[in-house]
């Protein structure tokens, strides 16, 4: 006799299976993580000028959709030459107007990363060498000031004397052995190249090679999702298929718009810095506004992260001038959070303050300065997948999936919401416990001690009086 597994049995033990599995895998990455990396590290070698021409094409989009919808196609309008985005008949006029805003869009990109090795890394490199040389003249300035401040305290003094000291021992360490051998001169530069001649030349290709891909990705990112939406067709449910290109969709929204947005807020941020830098005379504008900019791409964190290390470094040139940079750098950040950050990221993410502190926490512990910047998007998509799950499961047993519907909730009996408004529902602990306050100075037993004991007086004076 044949025994046949029913149908649901079968979709049971395959669902289970592949959980099964998920876990296993999800394990495997957040607690040995670095086995995993290790692992693959050739894989990622081998692709690597995909992978870097993959991510500077994302980091570009945002720069080609902005350059085709708010340049491009207003002028073939204006010149009487209007194009729907999906018309199969204006697919000529699409590819033009795409070819020129990739043309402007690397036009642009290069030209950047000109600038910041012509113009920015050259300042950058004469103003660490700078402060390296005149570290001693800064810790004396600094040690003046304390001086002159703190004579009538001479314990506090001898306190502020010991970690300056190990302060500038650290920095000069720093700077002298780790830092300035690895800043280039001519002289290192042709003995690193000659050594590792073959590594620069990897690097080359893998630059040139991941800038035909980009260029390759803009060109063709239709027809990449195109592609993509008929396979998931064919392989899937029509629902299902929907759901994951919805989900494919949010991925890309949020990605696109967390990264690009926060490159976008740090470099206008740093620009800002450096033009008030100049305005206030604060030493090394250009390193301190590239600090400040750089550190501001990390979220919650990066703004404090950058104000810290440019006033460590302006207090010992002058604490003056450091306390001005502070104050300046707070009033900076305040228009960041409060009116630029908003107008460019918006609700990118849907995370609250604590979710964004939680997946920087971890995310950052797991990959570095890595997951400082990507955690709070992965994060996001993650939130918004364990949100659609449980609407899905809500749905299935014909409850709300609207979150407002569970705020004065106490519990469901029978499909119906018992609200703990109603003193009435006390069942699975629902009834109001009395608070902290009350359960430590037992407010209750004081009073109800003190009935006690006016009662017992009153029947005390009443028994003297009936034997008077």
């Amino acid at each position: 006799m044949k025994i046949k597994p029913e149908k649901n049995q079968v979709t049971w033990a395959i669902t289970i299976f592949i959980l099964a599995i998920a876990l296993m895998i999800a394990y495997y990455i957040i607690f040995d993580g670095r086995t995993l990396v290790n692992s693959i590290g050739g894989v990622v070698d081998s692709l690597s000028g995909i992978i870097i021409g993959v991510v500077i094409a994302f980091v570009l989009l945002p720069l080609l959709e902005g350059i085709e919808e708010k340049i491009l196609y207003p002028l073939y309008k204006l010149f009487g030459k209007e194009t729907s985005e999906y018309a199969k008949e204006d697919r000529k006029k699409r590819e033009q107007i795409r070819k020129i805003a990739i043309l402007l869009t690397m036009v642009i990109f290069i030209l950047i990363i000109y600038s910041l090795f012509r113009i920015i890394i050259p300042q950058l490199i004469d103003s660490i060498k700078e402060i390296a040389t005149n570290l001693p003249i800064y810790v004396n300035n600094v040690d003046e000031y304390s001086n002159l401040f703190l004579s009538n305290n001479p314990e506090l003094q001898k306190l502020i004397d010991s970690q300056l000291d190990a302060y500038y021992e650290n920095l000069s360490e720093f700077l002298t052995k780790k830092l300035l051998p690895m800043l280039p001169s001519v002289d290192t530069m042709f003995k690193f190249a000659s050594k590792s001649v073959f590594s620069i030349v990897g690097v080359m290709i893998d630059l040139i090679v991941g800038t035909i891909v980009a260029i390759y990705v803009l060109n063709s990112k239709e027809k990449f999702t195109t592609v993509g939406k008929k396979m998931a067709y064919s392989f899937f449910r029509e629902d299902f298929a929907n759901e994951l290109i919805g989900g494919f969709r949010f991925t890309k929204t949020t990605f696109e718009s967390f990264i690009g947005g926060k490159i976008i807020d740090s470099l206008i941020i740093g620009v800002i810095c450096y033009i008030g830098a100049l305005i206030l005379k604060i030493d090394y504008p250009v390193l301190i506004s590239v600090i400040v900019g750089v550190t501001n791409i990390i979220p919650f964190f990066g703004p404090y992260i950058g104000g810290i290390a440019g006033a460590l470094l302006l207090v010992l040139i002058d604490p003056i001038e450091a306390l001005i940079f502070l104050i300046f750098v707070i009033v900076l950040q305040q228009f960041d959070g409060n009116i630029l950050g908003p107008m460019i990221l918006g609700s990118s993410t849907g995370l609250s303050s604590f979710w964004v502190i939680f997946s920087i926490t971890l995310f950052g512990g797991l990959w570095g300065i890595i997951g400082w910047l990507i955690g709070v998007p992965i994060f996001a998509v993650f939130y918004a997948f364990v949100g659609w799950i449980t609407n899905i499961l809500l749905e299935k047993r014909k409850l709300s999936t609207n979150t407002e519907d569970y705020y004065d909730l106490a519990y469901i009996e029978n499909k119906e919401y018992k609200p703990l408004s109603n003193k009435e529902n006390v069942k699975f602990n629902a009834s109001k416990e009395a608070d902290t306050f009350k359960k430590i100075f037992n407010v209750e037993g004081i009073k109800k001690a003190a009935r006690q004991k006016k009662v017992a007086k009153k029947g005390k004076t009443s028994d003297q009086e009936d034997k008077s």
